[in-house]
């Protein structure tokens, strides 16, 4: 017998097969809460930084490739799959980050793939190695808010399949908020508040320190950043 959630599943990505032309479409859907790339004076005495001041891209390095500009405290990524890095290496350390993707491609639809890197080994292809923190909300093996390729996290799978309810949260141009901790090889990850990942690297395959990435993964993507804060654990 067919698993009710997954029927379930089914019958909700139906409703996304006819899209309307591009001109009725309207992204974002919703919009982070409060004050853009601030502290709170309860951060600063936990040691959290702002890794995005919200006006350029001082601190940042691109791949090459793509687009990044920044517009009203908002960081944006458009014109193909690129990578966005930060100057400086990072440990031990916890980062949250506010992110909103969503394809403009019409009709055919990827549904906005994005990810954040952590401990990131520049590899000179298109894409880097390291724990990406993965943003895809119809990736079944490779769910929003688990670990691309090692690690899928608990918000949208689990043993009996998906979870209809948790992909209307977190689906195409709604924002979301990602936090995760990395100590040693241990990685934490939680979205939107609720944790969706506990999980330990037996491998170790990564350098213990490296630089923060951001993607955009495909060619018709938008991705957009705020609010990136980290904070040192080592």
């Amino acid at each position: 017998m067919a698993n009710p959630r997954n029927i379930a599943l089914a019958v909700l990505l139906c409703s996304f097969c006819t899209v309307p032309p591009a001109a009725q479409r309207r992204f974002p859907t919703s919009m982070p809460e409060g004050d853009l790339n601030t502290l709170s004076d309860a951060e600063r005495a936990e040691g959290w930084v702002l890794l995005f001041n919200g006006r350029d891209l001082t601190g940042w390095e691109s791949d090459g490739r793509g687009a990044w500009r920044v517009e009203n405290g908002i960081l944006i990524s458009t014109d193909g799959p690129s990578h966005l890095f930060t100057q400086e290496k990072f440990g031990d350390f916890e980062i949250s980050w506010d992110l909103c993707a969503y394809d403009v491609a019409v009709p055919k639809q990827r549904f906005g793939n994005s990810g954040v890197f952590l401990r990131a080994v520049k590899t000179g292809e298109a894409y880097p190695k390291g724990y990406e923190i993965q943003v895809d909300p119809y990736d079944m093996k490779n769910p929003t808010g688990g670990v691309y390729g090692m690690a899928p996290g608990s918000l949208l799978v689990d043993d009996s399949g998906w979870k209809p309810e948790a992909f209307l949260e977190v689906h195409e141009g709604k924002w979301i908020n990602q936090r995760a901790r990395i100590r040693g090889s241990r990685i934490e990850v939680w979205v939107n508040g609720r944790q969706t990942l506990d999980w330990t690297d037996p491998e170790q395959r990564f350098p213990a320190a490296g630089p923060v990435a951001l993607q955009n993964h495909h060619k018709s993507d938008v991705v957009l950043f705020t609010n990136i804060k980290l904070r040192r654990l080592d």
